[in-house]
């Protein structure tokens, strides 16, 4: 009868346990899976988490600089699958819009920009049809 408690009681826990862990945005595990997506020549610059908290944070940006004349180019991986629920804006300091990820109702995994000019540069996710509210973006950049 104590076995009975017992393995009834590991259970229990382990239920409890795995789907604490699967609520959990592993966003280096998609990162990684990312890195592997950035295109021979570029150098990878930095990695960013995309992390929606189960849907209450819808739009995540960050800030990053961007040098004249270097291509940079992005690569996303989402918990959805590829680049599947995240979309990636880049915006110029004026936010103006000068690429994203979703283009006639269709996700691709990211994009290739040559820089302009110097300055401040937004790079701005959001989800859209996505489950799952995480997953990773990588950046790189090649002269």
């Amino acid at each position: 009868m104590k076995n009975i408690v017992f393995v009834s009681l590991i259970a229990v826990f382990s239920v409890l346990f795995s789907s604490t862990a699967s609520a959990q945005c592993d966003s280096e595990l998609y990162s990684n899976k990312a890195l592997k997506a950035l295109q021979p020549g570029f150098t990878f610059v930095k990695s960013y988490k995309i992390d929606g908290k189960n849907g209450v944070r819808k739009n995540i940006e960050y800030t990053c600089v961007f040098s004249k004349d270097t291509s940079y180019m992005i690569r996303m991986e989402g918990k959805d699958g590829g680049p599947n629920g995240i979309i990636a804006v880049l915006y110029d300091a004026n936010r103006q819009e000068l690429a994203t990820s979703y283009v006639n109702n269709r996700f691709f995994p990211g994009w290739t920009y040559k820089c302009k000019a110097t300055g401040i540069y937004y790079l701005n996710f959001t989800f859209k049809e996505s489950q799952a509210y995480c997953g990773a973006a990588v950046l790189g950049f090649r002269r």
